[in-house]
């Protein structure tokens, strides 16, 4: 299947217009302490649009909140900072978020911003004061804060909104895994501070994910709600009892319709050759909305049939479709895709490569048989990503289950060639098993390390005993040590990620370095 080209006007240099269409760049949050203060830029934006920025950039978000940050230069090197630090904590970005930035000109920019799920954020609550001042209502503003310490209550992860249909309210399962217990009941109030009893269950045996069920119906009736109602769930209240506020009107439903984005990262499967799964907590607010076939939009003016599979309560972009899309357009390893939801199973999509920015689409030229050529896009890099505020309970609960996946797909790669497995560790080393390090390699011997991108990077290794062995083995095994940091670093491996290791040359040892970063598994 080809995509349906659609009519655009055409440009008078099209290689030019393509790199200068190309506006939006991404940003994953890693642990700190890393660039806490700061996020940087990243070069190949800087190489394309630099020259025009100021020393203060203004970002947009979709609250409509516009933020003032000044744009440090260093070097060749550009960062937000100064009001990064506060514009992280009032949307509460931490490890495992994502940030997708638009570029408007000017030193303006727009931002959508991705939680831990992969799911565009729910932005804070705003009135208007009499005087036009924005009056902020959400967790992190000042007063929000103090009174959620004077009931006992963590200021993160504090509200959610759900649609509340076929008499239950999903509860998202960082919510529910903080603040309730199944079977044990709670209290919803409304606005006239009524109170109603509730409880519910685990929407799956071994998730966290909650539905509530029981007294949900008498709280519709009562509060003349109908179904596929959306509300917004506030706690206000953890002891003696929970109490939540629920606030069922226009504002929380533009709240909810206004997150409609979710973001995917390409790894390094064979899976995401054949299909892609959407995220299940866009699937929770829209699944019942999509048909079993999706028509997906790119920036080059094509238009992408894909089915969708239904496998359980997991949503797929599948078969062939998938696969000519995926090829047509180079998505590898290190790419990401950020998928706009327009309404009756439409999609619109942004392409980035490993730079984190985002391609130049293919250039399309007529042929003499009408049919288009295409120009692929450049070669790509891994990806440079920066941190931000320090994760709490939630997060290093959602990173157990990230550095598993991570190392699954570790030990599910075989390469044919000799190759072994090896976590990145606190004392920044390589741990190389003795079997291998006594076939191919010698202590303090270099050893070349090449990426996927054919860069290359000097090491070398020392014997390592087993400390508690009684006997010294024939063959030890080795570690990594002299030049590995700074692998490490250029690649941005944090601790726990998974990396595999292949011999490709053994005169000098050459080892190919394949990479799973428990980051890229978070969704």
């Amino acid at each position: 299947m080809k995509p349906r080209p659609r009519r655009r006007v055409p440009s008078t240099s099209p290689a030019a217009a393509a790199e200068k269409d190309s506006k939006h760049f991404m940003k994953a949050i890693l642990p700190p302490p890393d660039h806490t203060k700061e996020i940087r830029i990243p070069d190949e934006f800087i190489t394309r649009f630099g020259n025009e920025l100021d020393n203060v950039a203004t970002i947009t978000v979709p609250d409509a909140l516009e933020w003032d940050m000044e744009l440090k230069k260093c070097g060749g090197q550009i960062f937000f900072c100064n009001n990064w630090q506060q514009f992280a904590e009032y949307y509460s970005i931490y490890y495992g978020c994502y940030l997708d930035f638009k570029y408007e000109g000017n030193s303006k920019f727009n931002v959508v911003i991705y939680d831990t799920t992969s799911v565009e954020i729910s932005y804070p609550f705003q009135t208007r004061r009499t005087n036009g001042e924005a009056n902020i209502n959400c967790p992190s503003s000042a007063s929000e804060r103090s009174k959620d310490a004077a009931n006992g209550i963590n200021p993160k992860n504090t509200s959610f909104c759900s649609k509340v249909q076929n008499n239950y309210a999903y509860v998202p399962g960082e919510f529910a895994k903080e603040h309730l217990k199944p079977n044990v009941p709670f209290m919803l109030q409304n606005s006239q501070k009524k109170q109603w009893e509730v409880s519910g269950a685990l929407d799956r045996p071994g998730k966290p994910a909650m539905r509530i069920t029981i007294g949900i119906r008498r709280f519709l009736r009562e509060n003349k709600l109908l179904d596929g109602v959306i509300c917004r769930f506030k706690l206000i209240k953890k002891k003696p009892v929970v109490v939540i506020q629920v606030t069922a009107s226009h504002m929380a439903e533009k709240e909810v319709r206004e997150s409609i984005h979710f973001k995917k990262a390409i790894l390094p499967s064979p899976i995401y050759d054949k299909e892609i799964r959407i995220p299940e907590n866009f699937i929770t607010m829209f699944g019942n909305e999509l048909e079993n076939v999706a028509t997906v939009t790119v920036p080059d003016g094509c238009d992408w049939e894909m089915d969708l599979k239904k496998c359980g309560e997991d949503v797929y972009f599948c078969n062939k479709e998938w696969q000519q899309f995926a090829e047509y357009y180079s998505l590898r390893y290190g790419c990401f895709l950020s998928f706009r939801y327009e309404g009756n199973s439409n999609f619109s999509v942004i392409i980035f490569d490993a730079t984190s920015v985002e391609i130049c689409y293919p250039l399309k030229t007529p042929s003499t048989s009408g049919e288009t050529n295409t120009e692929c896009p450049r070669p790509m890099k891994r990806s440079k990503v920066e941190t931000s505020e320090s994760p709490g309970k939630k997060v290093k609960s959602m990173s157990n289950y990230a550095y598993k996946r991570a190392e699954d797909a570790a030990n599910a790669f075989n390469p044919k060639n000799p190759h072994f497995r090896s976590k990145i560790t606190k004392g920044r080393h390589a741990y190389v098993p003795s079997i291998f390090a006594s076939e191919y390699l010698k202590p303090n011997a270099p050893i070349k390390l090449l990426n996927s991108h054919r860069e290359e990077w000097k090491v070398f290794g020392i014997e390592h005993n087993a400390r508690s062995s009684t006997r010294k083995a024939k063959s030890p095994a080795m570690q990594i040590t002299q030049g590995f940091s700074q692998f490490i670093r250029e690649n941005d491996l944090s601790y726990g990620d998974c990396c595999v290791y292949e011999l490709i040359e053994e005169n000098p040892p050459v080892l190919e370095v394949t990479m799973f970063c428990v980051v890229d598994y978070w969704d």
